[in-house]
């Protein structure tokens, strides 16, 4: 049905973002001002608050314009079906919300983007204003640069909380220049963005212990993560270099040959280049 539905409702991905490797080669990028402002905005439930027949009348709608009305309904019709399976059981009775798609349903994320983007369109006309200087979307968080001498930030909270009534948000904005957004710390130095790499406060050290029975490639799975976002995200030299003692500083806390690990960022270092 996800295969079908991607073939019969063209999606305009303009505001989303893939990983936080492209968004941190596309902010760093960008021309700001001492004027400029980070905001970013967390939506709250979103799997449990899309309003259902809302987003089937929205596919509905855009793929009646380009399809044979029979083959619409069709679709639609199993559509309808697909998203009702969404039964779930507490203290041994069951339960059949009223919205909301299924958490692990491999149409539930299809869907979330037919009901966001279209609701995005409400906010188009300030998005491309010149009073924001970007925005993005991964998934349900949100990261807006506006520029606060053209409007402020009660504005933007405004506009966004327009999007509809379904949709609550949760707000941060920046303190002492920066803001967290998905796995990055994004610092305003005056006309321009750094950014750095962020842990939250819950992170652990703990990886699979290097002398354990699990598969070399099991074990060395979050420090190929963690050295290849070193090297692909756009870090000064600096903030590389900590980062790599960080990495260092966990491998060594689980038992990793430290010239295992030097090996691995050297193969990483010259694949990246």
């Amino acid at each position: 049905m996800t295969k079908i539905l991607t073939q019969h409702i063209a999606l305009n991905n303009q505001y989303n973002i893939t990983n936080s490797t492209n968004l941190a080669k596309d902010i760093v990028k960008l021309e700001i001002t001492d004027t400029h402002r980070l905001i970013t905005f967390d939506i709250k439930d979103l799997y449990v608050n899309i309003p259902i027949q809302e987003t089937i009348n929205i596919a509905q709608e855009r793929m009646t314009k380009n399809n044979d009305p029979q083959k619409t309904q069709r679709i639609i019709k199993l559509l309808k079906v697909i998203l009702r399976q969404n039964y779930f059981t507490f203290q041994e009775q069951i339960f059949q919300p009223t919205q909301g798609v299924a958490m692990g349903s491999p149409i539930s994320g299809l869907v979330l983007e037919i009901f966001l983007q279209h609701e995005e369109i409400h906010i188009k006309h300030i998005l491309d204003s010149k009073k924001i200087a970007y925005y993005a979307r991964y998934v349900d968080d949100i990261l807006i640069i506006y520029d606060s001498a053209q409007i402020n930030k009660k504005d933007i909270d405004t506009y966004i909380n327009r999007i509809h009534k379904n949709i609550k948000l949760n707000i941060t904005h920046e303190e002492q220049h920066s803001i967290n957004f998905l796995d990055l710390t994004i610092t305003r130095n005056h006309n321009k963005l750094e950014i750095n790499i962020y842990r939250k406060p819950t992170t652990t050290d703990t990886t699979i212990n290097f002398l354990s029975n699990h598969p070399m490639e099991h074990r060395m799975a979050a420090y190929r993560h963690h050295i290849d976002r070193m090297h692909t995200l756009p870090l000064d030299k600096n903030k590389k270099w900590k980062e790599w003692q960080t990495i260092q500083r966990i491998g060594k806390s689980n038992n990793v040959p430290m010239q295992v690990l030097q090996k691995l960022n050297k193969r990483t270092q010259q694949k990246t280049r």
